[in-house]
């Protein structure tokens, strides 16, 4: 038996998304129950239904020898799936929140698969920035035995020269193209995929593996794109001085440093070349007419701007946002009106819209990818470098509009409105956006403007197990950002932007300051692991959680589903409940991805019955109303609707039994509380409720919300959008809004679902009941009751 168990064949491969309990089903070991933590490496041998999977368990960073020769029983719903290949580069990284991280990316892991021998990678030696980063070839994938389990990533780095702890091993496993190429073995989490542009692989490379710039018989030569012409290819290697060469010592330009060497080697015999080469060879610079002479100054002559000239530090407006880099070049490009001057920098950081030297397929000078852009040199400034450090805090306020954003101390209370909306609603009012910031701002803005349920994310005091930071990014949470926003009703970008350089700097979640994120990631970063708070759910598998993502099997015959009909599924699936009745409920919609839908419309409940999903809470037969005793999974949906259906007194489960298709069911019984059951003949069963407070929607990769202005059912409702509308165009900021929605109670009535049932095309349906009920994402809920003593 145990060496057929032995030879199983691997069904799935799997990463652990949190922490969860695990039972034993076989093999030896001290336990019979325990703890899966987050990161850990599974493998499925064997579904057992209901979502339920037998597994064993690989341990590379614990240690812990319980797992070995070993099997458990564990759920679906606490795994993520990998493929095979993923699996095995995870088993080289160290960091459990950097395997989940990758695991939960599903379109990086495509492209680490499509990863193989002899492409060009970046190799980023710190995961955690993945700005500091080069360019490498990769000359090995596979096991190196000297590290321990798992597939690394042999890598010759671009430029280095740095001798890493790996470096030794690489002789063994493979061989480089250049005698004294830097190499590193690198985990998966230490690399990240390369995206070519139209240029070729072999002219991406930084300018270091260029070998056309100085030798004096490819002057001119092309490079592997034949289209790209290069002014540096058309241009003797003396004037390549005026173009590449100046006194650089803060921006490390190795390569121009080189190319000035070794040109000062050989001066006077390149010059005696050029001096043959122009009078033998028909040479576009030598040889013209005086307008083409007068062009060909304009194009590729280096020009002085007052302060401004090759080499000199600027400051660039780029979307909004000030970049630091050197001037490389300054000229006329071809095609530009005549007279106007255009600069190309060489950025200290990379930019999504940056080349590697090139405009318009012409290069003018050789960098990494994304490092160059050519703008009109009116957007270039002069910085002094006493300043290099303190760049990344400067912000100029002019970027984002006019409107003021102060900083407010002490403690302001949530927005309450009663009636009208219309003195609080308009353009200016809510978050501004910037960067793809709305996952933020939606999520943001719905669960602090009008709520304070969550406010304890604002005022825990620090303890020891906080990171040095837990006070400070606090302080921005409430005081930059809460407190304008419930005060003012407006929190500009800048603002913003402090706090999620705060968190991509101290979580495990990468890309916060610029890249499309998700709310989920987001509350990750901030509340579990910033603000380290206690998880708003305790479920009764022993788990806690922050939000509660609904898993459902699609049921064709419902049209419309509510949030309540889905909740109750997922429950019951899940064989799970909760420990006790939440302050809040952060319900992600079953949708994957940003397209794929499960539901065409989900109706969200406007008040959620959470009675029959809390452990050992009194509930009622779904036959007589009294104190159920017992439930039966099997009788959902037979004898009533939802959960509430399958809770039962001792008569009425015997009176519904008796018939001859339930008489194998197998009811459980209830934990019924001591004190209810003395009082079930004098008071009756009491519901438990949660009010909808938020719902976040997107569409496009963009993120809405939808809030309730005030507590009560009368609270009104409004629409929140924080790039609603843009002032200017490359150097404009975003405008939020909010707007009231009035008919908002309606769409989510018994009325206007019998509406939505009806209706055919959903085009048909007004734009903010369109976004509410085809893209919802995640619904917030909360209790009043549970708020108080919280």
């Amino acid at each position: 038996m145990e060496d057929a168990n032995k030879e199983r064949r691997v069904l799935q491969h799997y990463v652990a998304k949190q922490d969860t309990v695990l039972i034993r089903i076989f093999g030896a070991c001290d336990v019979n129950v325990n703890k899966l933590r987050l990161g850990m490496l599974v493998e499925a041998l064997e579904d057992l239904k209901e979502s339920v999977l037998r597994v064993r368990v690989t341990d590379t960073i614990g240690g812990c020898k319980t797992w070995y020769g070993t099997e458990w029983r564990c759920h679906k719903y606490d795994l993520i799936p990998v493929s095979q290949k993923i699996w095995q580069y995870l088993l080289a990284v160290q960091s459990p929140q950097e395997r989940v991280r990758l695991a939960n990316d599903e379109a990086l892991c495509e492209q680490i698969r499509n990863i193989s021998v002899n492409d060009i990678v970046w190799y980023c030696n710190d995961p955690s920035n993945k700005r500091v980063r080069e360019l490498a070839f990769v000359r090995y994938i596979g096991s190196v035995a000297q590290l321990g389990l798992g597939h690394y990533f042999g890598l010759e780095l671009v430029e280095s020269q740095e001798l890493f702890k790996t470096s030794l091993l690489a002789k063994e496993y493979f061989i480089c193209s250049r005698w004294n190429a830097a190499t590193v073995f690198a985990a998966v989490n230490n690399i990240y995929p390369y995206k070519e542009t139209a240029i070729s692989k072999e002219d991406a490379i930084s300018g270091s593996l260029e070998k056309t710039l100085l030798l004096k018989n490819n002057v001119g030569t092309d490079h592997v794109n034949e289209k790209k012409r290069s002014v540096l290819d058309t241009t003797p290697a003396v004037l390549l001085e005026q173009f590449t060469l100046f006194d650089d010592n803060k921006n490390n330009n190795h390569e121009s440093v080189n190319i000035k060497e070794r040109h000062q080697t050989g001066k006077a015999e390149l010059e005696n070349d050029i001096n043959n080469y122009t009078k033998s060879v028909d040479h576009d610079l030598f040889k013209c007419g005086n307008g083409e002479k007068n062009e060909i100054k304009k194009f590729n002559r280096i020009e002085n701007r007052g302060d401004l000239m090759v080499g000199s530090n600027v400051k660039v407006l780029l979307d909004s946002d000030i970049h630091y880099g050197v001037i490389r070049w300054i000229g006329t490009p071809p095609g530009t009106s005549p007279g106007k001057l255009m600069a190309a920098v060489e950025l200290d950081n990379g930019h999504p819209l940056g080349t590697d030297g090139t405009y318009k397929d012409i290069r003018y000078f050789h960098c990494r990818p994304y490092r160059a852009v050519f703008t009109d040199i009116e957007h270039c400034s002069h910085y002094e470098n006493t300043k290099l450090d303190e760049r990344s805090a400067l912000v100029n306020n002019d970027n984002f509009g006019n409107m003021e954003s102060s900083v407010i101390t002490g403690i302001v209370r949530p927005i309450s409105v009663k009636g009208d909306l219309e003195s609080i609603c308009g353009k200016y009012r809510g978050i501004q956006g910037h960067h793809n910031s709305c996952y933020l701002d939606a999520t943001l803005f719905s669960m602090f403007t009008f709520t304070s349920v969550f406010d304890n994310l604002l005022f825990r005091p620090p303890n020891e197990k906080d990171c040095p930071q837990y006070e400070e990014v606090q302080r921005v949470l409430r005081e930059e950002i809460v407190n304008p926003l419930r005060k003012n009703m407006f929190v500009r970008a800048d603002r913003v932007m402090k706090l999620r350089t705060l968190l991509e700097k101290l979580s495990s979640v990468s890309g916060l300051t610029s890249e499309e994120k998700d709310p989920e990631e987001f509350l990750t970063s901030l509340v579990a692991q910033i603000l380290n708070a206690e998880p708003f759910l305790k479920l009764s598998s022993g788990q806690d959680a922050y939000h509660y993502q609904l898993f459902v099997e699609k049921d064709d015959h419902l049209n419309l589903p509510t949030v309540q009909q889905l909740l109750e599924q997922s429950f019951l699936t899940s064989n799970i409940r909760l420990k006790e009745v939440p302050s809040c409920l952060i319900i992600q919609m079953p949708r994957f991805g940003k397209s794929f839908k499960m539901y065409q419309k989900i109706q969200p409940t406007l008040l959620l019955d959470v009675t029959d999903i809390i452990e050992d809470s009194p509930r009622q037969c779904t036959v007589c109303g009294k104190l159920a005793e017992f439930e039966c999974k099997e009788c959902y949906g037979q004898c009533g609707v939802g959960l509430e259906s399958i809770a039962f007194c001792l008569q009425c489960l015997e009176k519904v039994h008796r018939h001859e298709r339930r008489t194998n069911h197998e009811p459980k019984k209830l934990n019924v509380p001591n004190e209810f059951t003395i009082l079930q003949e004098h008071c009756p069963v009491p519901r438990l409720y949660l009010e909808l407070s938020a719902v976040v929607c997107i569409e496009t990769s963009h993120y809405v919300s939808f809030v309730k202005c005030g507590p009560g059912s009368e609270a009104p409702w409004c629409f929140f959008d924080s790039m609603a509308d843009r002032k200017g165009e490359q150097n404009g900021y975003n405008i939020p809004e909010m707007v009231p929605c009035p008919d908002f109670p309606y769409w989510l009535s018994e009325e206007g679902g019998n509406y939505l049932t009806e209706l055919t095309d959903d085009r048909h349906l007004p734009e903010h009941a369109k976004r509410l009920l085809c893209d919802a994402y995640m619904c917030m809920y909360q209790s009043p009751d549970v708020m108080m003593y919280k």
